[in-house]
């Protein structure tokens, strides 16, 4: 666990925040341009988008005046080596946009940047969430969104510029990403309802707004640059899979309903229904399954490390003797009594002759071939270096 969300919260301790704020209220954390640098500049940021193959219509939105800029006006098409061409935001268009006063919007940049990377991996390990960045630069008095709010806590990281946010009375219950939930602008107005608060934002400051809480923001200077970390906690609604896959296994769940059913014998197949669910549900199996999709729901931002292999070569025990550190994402579960080896997105079957070996590699923080080796002396060191490269290459093992 990094130090970044503690140092944004100073001088309130992460105990203390989620004790008072988290999901129930907003906060605003000033701090000094310092502890937001290692982050994102505007420098860095200028980099970033640079990267123009990285970008497409998807990851890079422009807004202007509350509306969107349509794709066709600041993308163009790119020769591709396998003929064709890709859609890409051509840097011109985007910054002739810029220059009229458009925001620019950069979606799921959690892995793009080291110090976004590790906010995003420590925002996660403290909520038990999954994170998701999205990247705002905007101009002088130009609004890319009006009142809204967002189906998911938000951690707003102010980078660069300066940015005043309206935090309104109004607050949806526990709003998700559904078409049930996306109101027209007037009706977000309507139930924003009045200003309770401005909060100015300056580089190094942090705002928490809650889930539901209507908010928007304005520049207050050219160039205001912010990060919002949307952090998704798992829900009941996550947990449904449960019911089908055990419904899945039920033969009464998979027949053919009769033909011409009348109101009484929908009624009484609904209530089997139920009643097939319960049982499933209230299973020592069910709750394995929901225990593990629930520590298993944040997803890890992972980066590389090629000066350590580049500094490896010619140590020629070195891999024997090198420590991998065991996934804390993946998780070993049962499906008919088989063993499989899951991330909670995913699933791989464990082979029968070495899952033995694959729950003692589980079952431990961290591990090297030589330990697996002294545990199971009848594996050939070629068969542990297989299972370490088979693991590895599943992120099981980093």
């Amino acid at each position: 666990m990094s130090d970044s969300l503690d140092s944004l919260l100073a001088p309130l301790n992460r105990e203390a925040f989620f004790a008072g704020h988290f999901g129930k209220s907003h906060r605003h954390f000033p701090g000094e341009a310092a502890r937001t640098a290692g982050i994102m500049t505007l420098q860095r940021l200028n980099e970033l988008m640079s990267m123009t193959s990285v970008w497409t219509p998807e990851t890079m939105m422009l807004y202007l005046d509350l509306q969107p800029v349509a794709t066709a006006d600041y993308c163009a098409r790119v020769p591709a080596l396998q003929g064709g061409g890709a859609l890409r935001p051509d840097p011109d268009r985007v910054q002739d946009w810029i220059a009229k006063g458009a925001s620019v919007i950069l979606n799921d940049i959690d892995a793009l940047a080291p110090g976004v990377r590790a906010l995003a991996n420590d925002l996660q390990q403290a909520t038990g969430g999954r994170s998701q960045a999205n990247l705002y630069f905007s101009m002088h008095q130009h609004k890319a969104f009006g009142p809204h709010c967002d189906v998911h806590e938000v951690f707003a990281v102010h980078c660069a510029g300066e940015k005043t946010w309206n935090i309104y009375e109004g607050r949806d219950e526990a709003p998700v990403n559904h078409p049930d939930f996306k109101p027209s602008d007037a009706e977000r107005a309507r139930r924003a309802g009045k200003v309770v608060e401005q909060i100015h934002m300056k580089p190094g400051d942090l705002l928490y707004i809650p889930r539901g809480v209507y908010h928007d923001a304005l520049a207050s200077a050219n160039g205001a640059v912010h990060i919002a970390f949307g952090v998704t906690l798992p829900k009941v609604l996550d947990l449904l899979p449960i019911i089908w896959d055990a419904a899945i296994q039920n033969p009464w769940m998979r027949a053919d309903l009769p033909r011409d059913m009348g109101p009484a014998e929908i009624k009484d197949t609904l209530a089997r229904m139920g009643g097939a669910i319960a049982e499933a549900l209230n299973s020592e199996g069910a709750g394995k399954v929901a225990a593990a999709a629930i520590k298993n729901w944040p997803y890890a931002f992972k980066g590389y490390d090629l000066d350590g292999l580049v500094a490896a070569e010619g140590q020629s025990d070195a891999p024997r003797n090198a420590s991998y550190t065991v996934s804390r994402q993946v998780k070993i579960v049962r499906h008919k009594g088989k063993p499989y080896l899951s991330d909670g997105k995913q699933q791989v079957e464990v082979p029968g002759e070495v899952a033995s070996q694959v729950d003692f590699i589980m079952r431990r923080s961290s591990v090297t071939e030589a330990v697996l080796h002294a545990e199971f002396p009848e594996m050939s060191e070629t068969a542990v270096a297989e299972l370490f490269q088979n693991m590895k290459a599943m992120r099981v093992i980093a």
